[in-house]
C-alpha cells in the first residue's frame, strides 16, 4: 500500500512502508532515502520516490509504494499473424493476438517496423472483449485503423491493465509488383514492450491450394472446423503407396482470402433417387481433387499446372470423386460459382492430401 500523496507524513509511516517496525530506533531519513535501508523501488514514477540526493525530505516519499510491481505483458497467439494476397490486394490476419498488460501506467502505444521492403499501408483492429474478427468490428472492435489512430483511441490510451485483442491488415501497393517482407508491431506501456509479428506476402500465382473455411476436415471420428485445428493434430488422409486410408499429422496450415472459388455439388451414384444431392465442396478453381482412379481434376487445369506443376484435367459433371471409407464414389452433380472473397485453408500432410467433407483433395503448398 502506497504512502499518502499529500499532507502529514512521518518517519513511522516510512518505516512501516519499508516493512520495518514503526518504532525502529535510530532511523535515518538519509539511509531511508538513498537505498541504505533497502533499495528504492524504481517502478514508482520519479515524482513518487526519493531522489537519493541531499537535502532529503520526507515529502519525497509522497505516493511511494515500496512493493509496487513493475509493468509486464503476457501474450498469446502474437506470432504468425501473416498477411498474404495477390499484388494490389488487402490481406488480414486469420487470427487475433491477445495482449495483456499488468501494472501499467500512462496508457499503451504502438509502433510498426517492417523488413524486406513491401509497399503498402498497415492497419490494426482492437477490441477489449474478444476477437475483432473479419472486418475488425466484432466484439465492439475499432475496425481497421492506422497506428496513429490506435494511439489516440481510448482502447490504447487508457489501457493500463487487461487484454486487448488485435488483428492486423496490410493493403498492398502497387498492384503490378510482388511484395514480400515481414512486420513487427510493438506495444509499449511504461517502458515495457510486447510484439506482434508476421510475414507479408503479395505475389502472383502461388497462394496455396485452398478450401472454403466452412468445409469441415475429416478426422478418424467425425469432423472438425479448420479454426479448431493446429499443426500436430491428426486428420484423415490417403496413402497411395499402401492403398489405405490413414490418420496422419498436420504438418502445416495455410489460411488466405480468395475470390476465385466455385462449388461442386455431389450426389451418390448408388442412391436410387436420381439427382439426390449428397454434399458440397467449395474450393479455389486451381485446387485439384482426386477421381476414383487416382487422377486429379480442377476447374482451372492450366492454373493448377502453372502454379503447382500438377497435372489435372477439367472437372466435369458425372465425374466420380474419391471419398472417405472407399465404399463408393461421389458423383459430380453440377458446378456452381461462389462469388465474393472468402477465407480459405489448405493443410499439408506427409501424403500431400486430406479429406475435406469426405472428399479426397490434394494439399501440396506452393513455395
Amino acid at each position: 500500500m502506497s504512502l499518502t500523496a499529500s499532507g502529514q507524513i512521518s518517519m513511522n509511516d516510512i518505516n512501516v512502508e519499508f516493512g520495518r517496525s514503526g518504532t525502529t530506533a535510530n532511523s535515518s531519513l538519509e539511509d531511508l532515502s538513498d537505498g541504505t535501508v533497502a533499495t528504492i523501488n524504481t517502478q514508482n514514477a520519479s515524482d513518487d520516490r526519493p531522489d537519493g540526493s541531499a537535502p532529503h525530505a520526507m515529502t519525497e516519499f509522497y505516493s511511494y509504494d515500496h512493493d509496487l510491481a513493475g509493468t509486464s505483458w503476457s501474450v498469446a497467439d502474437n506470432t504468425g499473424l501473416n498477411l498474404a494476397d495477390l499484388p494490389g490486394g488487402t490481406a488480414q490476419s486469420t487470427k487475433d493476438a491477445q495482449m495483456t498488460v499488468s501494472n501499467g501506467s500512462g496508457g499503451t502505444s504502438c509502433s510498426l517496423s517492417t523488413t524486406g521492403g513491401p509497399f503498402g499501408n498497415f492497419k490494426l483492429a482492437i477490441s477489449s472483449s474478444g476477437d475483432p474478427g473479419f472486418g475488425g468490428t466484432s466484439n465492439s472492435g475499432t475496425g481497421f485503423i492506422t497506428t496513429s489512430s490506435a494511439n489516440s483511441n481510448s482502447l490504447f490510451s487508457s489501457h493500463n491493465s487487461g487484454t486487448r485483442y488485435i488483428r492486423t491488415q496490410w493493403q498492398h501497393t502497387p498492384s503490378n509488383k510482388d511484395g514480400t517482407g515481414a512486420y513487427t508491431l510493438t506495444l509499449t506501456n511504461n517502458s515495457a514492450t510486447a510484439t506482434i509479428t508476421g510475414n507479408i506476402t503479395f505475389t502472383s500465382g502461388q497462394l496455396g491450394l485452398c478450401i472454403y473455411e466452412n468445409i469441415p476436415v475429416n478426422l478418424k471420428e467425425g469432423t472438425a472446423n479448420i479454426h479448431d485445428l493446429d499443426v500436430g493434430d491428426m486428420i484423415m488422409s490417403y496413402n497411395w503407396e499402401t492403398g489405405q486410408e490413414e490418420e496422419v499429422e498436420i504438418q502445416q496450415i495455410e489460411k488466405r482470402l480468395h475470390s476465385n472459388l466455385y462449388k461442386i455439388m455431389l450426389s451418390d451414384p448408388n442412391d436410387e433417387t436420381e439427382g439426390e444431392e449428397l454434399k458440397e465442396l467449395i474450393l479455389t478453381q486451381d485446387h485439384p481433387v482426386y477421381k476414383e482412379d487416382g487422377s486429379m481434376v480442377s476447374d482451372d487445369p492450366s492454373r493448377t499446372a502453372a502454379n503447382y506443376d500438377l497435372d489435372a484435367a477439367a472437372i466435369q459433371p458425372n465425374d466420380l470423386l474419391k471419398i472417405l471409407d472407399g465404399k463408393y464414389y461421389a458423383q459430380v452433380h453440377r458446378l456452381e460459382g461462389f462469388p465474393k472473397k472468402h477465407w480459405t485453408y489448405t493443410i499439408l500432410t506427409k501424403n500431400n492430401n486430406f479429406y475435406a467433407n469426405g472428399v479426397l483433395v490434394h494439399s501440396e503448398i506452393g513455395e
